[in-house]
């Protein structure tokens, strides 16, 4: 945190001079206040359950010579009376820090320039690529101490390119308040480079690489193609690939092949993805530093850390907006994952609400079953068998 601190106090100077005051009166404020329940109910293990209250508030000053300063503070505060026993093994730790406790910490502290087509952000920040993303899927979404910048004066092209040092966030391990390593040990980082092109109708295709220091050269593309039929009815179709190849005996190489599809008709769409790897023995591959890209990506179960898998999804979504119900959406997704040489075969339902109340409020709820009954076991020979969980998770937000 005292870097982050540094680097907004040297940025202030930065702004020091006649025109700082017109800076500093220009700078808004914002945040977003949540309030989270989860409750796990395990087969095999104590089930556990945790409640918090937070939120982010955060300032970002107005525009001056092109440069702005921003800086955001990250809070979750646990509620005791409806948070699990930490000594009986009943707290669930999602939403809070080591031993289920509350935390508070800088989770973005940047100076930005823009200037025309080009900008460029330098701290702690969110960001949004494949392999390293935002994954708000808890009480705070991943950030990083990155360099990141973008360039649009190509017609329909976005260029970006960076270099991501450390992260926070539900997806960075114990500890969700504390920057880390990529690798949790001494990965210098990752550079990376993308390329998203939308130059022709209807098509959206992206590009990137990525060096992950210590850990795997990746190289990801996509390409989704959206046509509408007539008014009511509109098709979608995705293809996917990712390359990993290993580096320092991180056992993380292989192939990743993706395909989806979808049709909405009215407030009904409908969807099936498919995923499957190829990996020498004994390696896997990964989601990256987030939740990750592949399309059959359930609210717990990815194709992650897995060897060889097959990957498939269905889902569904209902927009009551048609029904008069402005805002509410409800989805239900299957999944089922398999690895033969990790004896794996794990299932998972997920039932999803979300609803914008109005520009402010917001509620969300999903109700996620995953099945693993068939005692997968590992490589070494060691089980992995949990029998699997019932897993609910509420939140409300409320942005101002």
């Amino acid at each position: 945190m005292k870097k982050a601190i540094g680097i907004s106090i040297i940025a202030l100077s930065v702004l020091s001079g006649a025109s700082i005051e017109d800076a500093l009166s220009a700078g808004k404020v914002s945040g977003e206040l949540r309030a989270a329940y989860i409750g796990q109910n395990n087969a095999v293990d104590t089930d556990t359950y945790g409640t918090s209250l937070g939120g982010q508030l955060k300032y970002e000053t107005g525009s001056w010579n092109d440069l702005k300063v921003g800086a955001a503070l990250y809070i979750s505060q646990k509620i005791a009376f409806a948070t699990g026993d930490v000594s009986e093994g009943k707290a669930n730790n999602d939403l809070f820090a080591n031993n289920a406790g509350s935390y508070a910490y800088l989770g973005e502290a940047y100076i930005d320039y823009s200037a025309n087509d080009f900008s460029v952000r330098i701290g702690r920040q969110q960001i949004d690529t494949p392999l390293a993303d935002t994954d708000d899927v808890r009480m705070h979404p991943n950030t990083f101490e990155a360099l990141m910048a973008t360039y649009t004066g190509f017609e329909k092209n976005t260029l970006i390119g960076g270099y991501v040092k450390r992260f926070a966030g539900y997806d960075s391990g114990n500890d969700i308040s504390e920057f880390k390593r990529l690798d949790g040990v001494d990965s210098h980082g990752t550079a990376l480079f993308g390329v998203v092109n939308e130059s022709v109708e209807n098509l959206a295709v992206q590009a990137w690489y990525y060096k992950i220091d210590n850990i795997t050269n990746a190289i990801y593309a996509d390409g989704v193609y959206t046509a509408a039929i007539d008014k009511t009815l509109q098709i979608e179709f995705s293809t996917q690939f990712c390359y990993f190849s290993e580096e320092q005996n991180s056992n993380i190489e292989g192939n990743v092949y993706g395909i989806g599809a979808k049709t909405t008709l009215g407030l009904l769409s409908i969807g099936v993805a498919y995923n499957m790897t190829t990996n020498p023995n004994g390696k896997k591959v990964i989601n990256g530093f987030g939740g990750g890209p592949y399309f059959t990506s359930m609210e717990e179960m990815t194709i992650d850390s897995m060897e060889d898998a097959r990957a498939y999804q269905l889902n569904a979504q209902i927009d009551m907006s048609e029904m008069g119900i402005e805002g509410l959406t409800l989805g239900a997704m299957y999944g089922n994952f398999k690895s033969t040489p990790m004896n794996w075969n794990v299932k998972e339902s997920d039932f999803i609400v979300a609803y914008q109340i109005n520009d402010a409020l917001s509620a969300q709820m999903s109700y996620a079953m995953i099945n693993d009954n068939n005692k997968n076991t590992l490589n070494n020979g060691s089980s992995d068998y949990d029998g699997g969980y019932d897993r609910l998770f509420l939140r409300l937000s409320y942005n101002f």
